[in-house]
């Protein structure tokens, strides 16, 4: 039997978590945050209601591939000390499936897709303007 590890934090000062992302205080057995977004950048800011359909863009419906570990690992851990001690911890953000965590996750499996459009004018255009 392993001994376990204690996680000690004495300040924790996060600015912002956002888009499927997670703060974890504690031990967890799994964590699947999943993240999509479109981000439309334009020289003109013009909005469509149509532009929000993930089902238009087939990168949102492709499964990601997964890496196939092949080899086995023997490992001996020994924890001379029990707890690892941090005084302060501070983040400026964790986003798009992202995981801060203090503590142990067996199994972290995160997703992020994200599809950059960008629609610029032409020459005639901007001519034009």
């Amino acid at each position: 039997m392993s001994m376990q590890r204690i996680s000690v934090v004495d300040l924790i000062y996060v600015n912002s978590v956002s888009f499927s992302s997670i703060l974890e205080i504690g031990d967890s057995k799994k964590i699947t945050p999943v993240s999509q977004a479109l981000a439309v950048q334009r020289e003109v800011p013009l909005f469509f209601t149509n532009e929000g359909d993930f089902s238009q863009y087939p990168i949102f419906s492709m499964e990601l591939p997964k890496v196939k570990v092949t080899e086995s690992v023997n490992m001996e851990i020994f924890n001379q000390n029990p707890v690892i001690k941090v005084n302060s911890i501070k983040v400026t953000g964790v986003s798009s499936a992202a995981v801060m965590q203090i503590g142990s996750t067996e199994t972290i499996h995160t997703e992020s897709k994200v599809k950059h459009i960008r629609k610029l004018l032409d020459d005639k255009s901007k001519k034009n303007r």
